[in-house]
């Protein structure tokens, strides 16, 4: 097994598994472990919506950076044309917001690019990456077969193909499916890792978050009735379907999201 960090980290599944707790977390044992992370987001999936511009902080000791996809557009064209002015000119022009918005997946080409572009400057930067939704994830690594189809060739159609030999790149990209510890949820990340097999070779590893059951295992005997039921529900889930898990991590006490997160850092190192 590649115990090398990549360069690249994708936490995706169905809203609520847990994806931003978990990234954050995982960030925070990148930094423990003295490599150099950010948690990064996208604001938004098409040019039009509310313009905020990209943003960096430093929220409870990690480095988050969430991007624009206007400013991020901006910046691609700038770095083509070197033309600040032009830059700015383009992405307001509505062949170019149409163009963005209709392509599927040209505003993770976009995202994607400027992704890249950080990680070239920075050779030593890890992104770990908050997937809006699992959908999203799957048109992000399909999205070459769009661009073959749509651009034949030219800039556009060079630079996709550069970029997206990242991300299919095993060296350098790796996803993390979260699954909640229930039937239907774990369904749907089998289905989720099966559509991104078909698209990418990089690893693709699924987790089960917020396990009552790894945290209670000892306690069912006192356990009311029903949240017993539920435990012994969640062992039965994760027992037939071991060989598939990467990691179960157990339901935190924790009241806010730091702590929740300092509470996963002895775990989050297997995601490496």
């Amino acid at each position: 097994m590649n115990d090398q960090p990549r360069r690249l980290y994708i936490f995706t599944g169905k809203g609520g598994v847990g994806k931003t707790t978990l990234s954050k977390a995982f960030v925070r044992k990148l930094v423990e472990q003295e490599h150099e992370a950010i948690y990064l987001t996208f604001k938004n999936q098409s040019l039009g919506e509310t313009h905020q511009g990209n943003a960096e902080a430093i929220v409870d000791g990690i480095k988050e950076v969430h991007l624009d996809l206007e400013d991020s557009a901006r910046g691609y064209i700038d770095k083509k044309l070197n033309s600040k002015i032009l830059a700015s000119w383009i992405v307001k022009t509505p062949f170019f917001r149409a163009l963005v918005n209709m392509v599927p997946g040209f505003n993770y080409l976009i995202y994607l690019g400027k992704i890249l572009q950080m990680g070239h400057d920075n050779p030593r930067l890890i992104v770990v990456l908050d997937a809006p939704a699992s959908g999203h994830a799957l048109t992000m690594v399909e999205a070459t077969t769009n661009f073959k189809q749509i651009f034949e060739s030219g800039i556009i159609f060079d630079d996709a193909t550069k970029m997206l030999s990242r991300l299919n790149d095993p060296a350098y990209t790796k996803i993390h499916v979260v699954s909640l510890p229930s039937p239907m949820s774990w369904q749907e990340s089998i289905e989720l890792k099966s559509g991104l097999k078909e698209r990418t070779p990089v690893s693709i590893e699924i987790s089960v978050n917020n396990s009552i059951y790894s945290l209670l295992s000892e306690q069912l005997a006192e356990l009311p009735e029903a949240l017993k039921e539920k435990a012994l529900n969640e062992k039965k889930l994760i027992e037939e379907n071991a060989s598939e898990m990467r990691c179960v991590f157990p339901h935190s006490l924790a009241l806010d999201s730091k702590s929740i997160e300092m509470d996963l850092l002895g775990s989050v190192s297997k995601l490496i």
